[in-house]
C-alpha cells in the first residue's frame, strides 16, 4: 500500500488534480456508505436472531444501503461528492 502511494497509483495521492472529481466522488461515497451501513449492521446483529432468515435479512439491508448509499454520491446528493468543475469554486461544499 506504501509503495502504490508512492508512485501514485492510489485514488486522490497524484501530483495532477486531473480526474479528482471522481476520485472524489467515489472516496466520499464510500465513506459515506460505510458510515451508514456498518452500524446499521451492528444493530442488525445484535437484534435478530441468528438464523438463514435473518442473515438474508441482513445481508439485503446492509446491500441496501450501499447501493443507495451509492447512487446519492454518484447523482451528488451528499456532501463532497460533487464533481470538481473547471471553472467553478470547489470550496463550497
Amino acid at each position: 500500500m506504501w509503495i502504490c502511494g508512492a508512485l501514485g497509483r492510489l485514488p486522490r495521492v497524484g501530483a495532477s488534480t486531473r480526474g479528482e472529481g471522481t476520485e472524489r466522488r467515489y472516496f466520499y461515497g464510500t465513506v459515506w456508505a460505510v458510515c451508514a451501513a456498518e452500524p446499521t449492521l451492528g444493530l442488525l446483529w445484535k437484534g435478530l436472531p441468528r438464523s438463514r432468515d435473518g442473515d438474508v435479512l441482513k445481508l439485503v439491508v446492509f446491500v441496501g444501503i450501499l447501493t443507495c448509499v451509492g447512487y446519492w454520491a454518484n447523482r451528488g446528493l451528499l456532501p463532497r461528492t460533487r464533481p470538481i468543475v473547471p471553472g467553478e469554486w470547489a470550496i463550497s461544499d
